[in-house]
């Protein structure tokens, strides 16, 4: 499971320089293999507890840090002690829709979450699935997954326009197009409904990789 640290893979906009670069330097040097890390469990631990100094010390620049989505105190914990949840069937499909259409800037939608929690406590009871915001299009700060997918549903014009464009790079004529849509759903292209143009493009998607 994504863990929250690393750099965007794409950069939307510019919040100015603060003191927040500093703990990209010390999540950076907390996030090495896990086998270098445990070679000098000392100085972990220093780093560590720099960290979680930094934000005492300096909870705007972490609040900021932490809303601009490069900072996370908890990218550290070990899932399954913690008891993190699952994601739910509708999250995981809205995640890889919204990859699928660009809504996401990451190859791999699960890159696009992370486990943390709001600042200034930082408090491990209330962590969750966040969306990052520096690999979306849409969002300004981390946002609750969950409250991503109802607040942001991905309207079926969306799902028709990537349906098209990979149609068209497949080099379908109309009438392969047709055959392969009454394949898969057994009823023509006018009468698909959302959840159908939503499954149509993973169809398309595996088409796409053959």
């Amino acid at each position: 499971m994504p863990g929250g640290f690393g750099a965007p893979r794409a950069t939307k906009r510019q919040k100015g320089k603060t003191g927040w670069q500093e703990i990209r330097q010390l999540t950076d040097r907390l996030t090495q293999p896990v086998e270098e890390r445990s070679q000098n469990g000392a100085r972990q631990a220093e780093i560590e507890a720099l960290l979680t100094q930094y934000h005492q010390d300096h909870p705007e620049e972490a609040a900021l840090a932490w809303s601009i989505g490069v900072y996370n105190p908890l990218a550290q914990v070990d899932l399954v002690t913690v008891g993190a949840r699952f994601l739910e069937p509708d999250e995981e499909d809205w995640l890889a829709i919204a990859r699928m259409v660009g809504w996401l800037l990451a190859d791999d939608e699960l890159d696009a979450i992370y486990f943390t929690a709001p600042p200034p406590e930082f408090a491990l009871a209330q962590a969750d699935w966040y969306v990052r915001p520096d690999l979306t299009d849409f969002l300004e700060s981390p946002m609750l997954l969950q409250e991503v997918v109802h607040h942001y549903p991905i309207p079926v014009e969306v799902l028709q326009e990537v349906s098209e464009e990979w149609i068209q790079q497949l080099g379908w004529t109309r009438s392969q197009r047709e055959q392969f849509i009454q394949k898969v759903f057994g009823a023509p292209e006018a009468e698909l409904t959302k959840s159908d143009w939503e499954i149509l493009l993973f169809e398309l998607q595996i088409q796409m990789e053959l």
